[in-house]
């Protein structure tokens, strides 16, 4: 739930594309879909809330409440203008469903109430598939999270210790989402890995229809989806030289925010009341979880794979393998040379190495992106769609 954003976008001409015509002229000829590989599990349930009868489930879940002062957080540490409060107007449960209820009102000296709930020693878990079916309220200023935190902080405090974002919405971007974790040092040095999901064109919203949100939580990985569509897979190496902290126990979190640096505040064409709706939240478990992480073996030569999805829009997952730590350079180039993103600029160590890009302002066409490892430059192309 905590952002400190920081995009940059290049552009210049490369002055030796001709060099490279031959790669272009290929691209044009061969389209190649790659399709990750990940582990099966044995999945079984082992806790869930169907938010069945009319009350809240205490042996569950616990309010917090207030500005976050209480906690340690001024204004829940994102700047956020809402007041928690335990009261039927903010959260209640119908038809077996939960719903959490962002009201415009004055209220202990705030403009807005909406309601935050966790399972903090009611239901902590290390590893698992998490699940939850839900509806996203729309309009410019909310902010639905569904998450996890670390229970004991052996590492530290935030985000030391870690955290995991399983979806956040912006109001104001009905059709996507975000999957994200927390890691690093201590704010304002803190760090942060993202992915999003945009839905495809003529589906139903995120605020028109319910969706389905899970991670897979393994030794080593942490992998993401929607609608069981796997869009982005963090590894310890990734995140690399900073601390995993993700083999400790966690729990789970659920509020929908006003405001605050992720979405930015409400205007004057945010309607109130909105709602998150969750239909369930299921947690599973594998007995015999495998790790798919830092256990691999490092690869054995380098490799830059094929996106996924491709084509694309917005969104998409670029992987490659280096056998040995080297400085990388990742960047993406349209048909005529000219490069329109870097990706990658530091050194890396071995390892798979996963990168998000965002095509969003772009043309749909084709482009290159291209890997630069040590002495080894490797090609491949994808098609944006909009």
């Amino acid at each position: 739930m905590n952002y400190l954003n920081n995009a940059r976008t290049e552009t210049r001409t490369w002055s030796s594309a001709l060099t490279l015509f031959p790669v272009f002229a290929a691209a044009f000829c061969l389209m190649v879909f790659y399709t990750p590989q990940v582990q099966a599990q044995d999945w079984q349930l082992v806790w869930s809330d169907e938010f069945e009868g009319d009350e809240l489930n205490l042996d569950n879940w616990e309010y917090q409440t207030g500005t976050g002062a209480n906690y340690g957080l001024i204004n829940w540490g994102n700047n956020e203008l809402q007041f928690y409060t335990d009261r039927e107007e903010n959260l209640y449960l119908q038809n077996g469903m939960l719903h959490i209820r962002a009201i415009e009102e004055d209220f202990n000296g705030r403009n807005f109430t909406s309601a935050r709930i966790r399972s903090i020693n009611k239901a902590d878990f290390t590893y698992g598939r998490f699940e939850a079916r839900a509806k996203l309220p729309a309009g410019q200023g909310f902010w639905p999270a569904i998450w996890l935190l670390p229970t004991d902080n052996v590492y530290g405090v935030w985000p030391r210790s870690g955290e995991i974002d399983i979806m956040e919405g912006k109001g104001h971007e009905p059709d996507r989402v975000y999957g994200s974790i927390h890691y690093g040092p201590e704010w304002p040095n803190n760090r942060y890995s993202t992915g999003t999901y945009t839905l495809p064109a003529g589906s139903d919203s995120f605020h028109d229809e319910f969706h389905v949100f899970a991670i897979e939580w393994v030794p080593g990985a942490i992998r993401f989806y929607v609608n069981d569509q796997l869009y982005k897979i963090t590894t310890p190496s990734h995140i690399s030289p900073y601390n995993w902290p993700f083999d400790q126990r966690f729990h789970l979190l659920l509020n929908l925010a006003v405001g605050g640096n992720f979405s930015g505040n409400p205007d004057s064409t945010t309607e109130f009341p909105q709602e998150l709706i969750i239909d369930y939240i299921r947690v599973y478990e594998d007995p015999e979880l495998v790790s798919i992480g830092d256990d691999i073996e490092a690869p054995s030569e380098f490799t830059l794979k094929q996106n996924y999805p491709n084509p694309f829009n917005p969104t998409t997952q670029i992987e490659y393998n280096i056998p040995e730590a080297t400085e990388v350079r990742l960047e993406v180039f349209n048909m005529m040379g000219q490069q329109v993103a870097t990706l990658v600029n530091s050194r890396q160590s071995a390892g798979t190495h996963t990168v998000s890009f965002d095509g969003s302002e772009l043309a749909s066409g084709m482009y290159l992106y291209r890997l630069t490892a040590g002495s080894q430059v490797l090609t491949q192309k994808m098609t944006l769609v909009k």
